[in-house]
């Protein structure tokens, strides 16, 4: 499909998912002109957690998948990984509770991500089928997705991880993919970079889904905006923002082009819990 066709191509040509961490994609404490290139893939998960199952859930998060994952990264099998709590929507109804972004540098590590001497190592005395039980029992995978980095802001120089994100998804206008991430490029990365300047954002990031694939799909893009704290995203885009990054171009303008392109199918809040990079 050409919208997708124009999309691939886009993302080969540049070479940059993820930090998600997002935090876990820069390199700690490196100001921003060393921060090292962030992975260039990402696997997304959304779990959904048994109900009053959230305690006995963190408590295997942080006792046996976290060391699990930190030997993974050691390992080289995977670049980093975050898990995020979702914060709005609420309720006992919403969809999935955990978010969990797992980052790699090339496409071919996604095809093992989890060395079977991982599990030995870390855990010589139970098997990788034990552990996968006990979080079965407490948990269940949603859905997953692959997607790929298209761009990013520089991160803040700051050694500490932002606490939350802003996860947008979005849905091109059939035909009108890659418009929609040029007009991304031409538009919008310059203002969260400067955002990102000012100290109103901690990072953006937009990346493009590579599977699921298909014109049946609910959105073909994700964008990541990172916080350090909710009075951040209250007034996200001061008066003068525009006038100083694109003082040529009306602000209708760009809100026209961007809606022509793409809509937004829905937007989330969510808090980091843990990380590993």
């Amino acid at each position: 499909m050409k919208s997708n066709h124009l999309i691939r191509i886009a993302f080969i040509a540049l070479t940059l998912l993820l930090a998600l961490c997002t935090p876990a994609l820069m390199k700690k404490g490196l100001p921003r002109s060393q921060a090292a290139a962030p992975p260039r893939f990402a696997l997304l998960e959304y779990f959904k957690i048994e109900p009053g199952k959230g305690a006995d859930y963190r408590k295997l998060e942080q006792e046996v998948w976290t060391p699990i994952h930190r030997e993974r990264v050691k390992m080289g099998a995977i670049k980093s990984w975050s898990a995020w709590g979702v914060r709005f929507p609420g309720g006992t109804a919403r969809e999935y509770d955990r978010v969990i972004i797992t980052t790699f540098d090339k496409f071919a590590d996604v095809e093992t991500p989890y060395p079977l001497a991982v599990f030995t190592k870390v855990f010589p005395n139970t098997t990788a089928a034990e552990i996968v039980a006990r979080t079965r029992a407490l948990s269940n995978l949603v859905r997953s997705e692959m997607v790929t980095l298209l761009d990013s802001t520089t991160p803040a120089s700051t050694a500490q991880a932002p606490k939350f994100a802003q996860l947008d998804f979005l849905k091109a206008e059939y035909g009108k993919g890659g418009e929609y991430v040029e007009q991304s490029r031409k538009y919008m990365k310059p203002l969260h970079q400067e955002r990102v300047n000012r100290g109103i954002l901690h990072g953006w990031m937009l990346f493009g889904v590579r599977y699921p694939g298909g014109t049946n799909r609910e959105y073909g893009h994700i964008a990541l905006n990172f916080f350090d704290k909710f009075e951040q995203m209250e007034t996200q885009y001061p008066a003068d923002l525009l006038s100083k990054v694109h003082p040529n171009v009306k602000g209708a303008d760009i809100v026209a082009q961007m809606n022509a392109a793409r809509k937004l199918v829905r937007s989330e809040v969510l808090t980091l819990v843990d990380q590993v990079q």
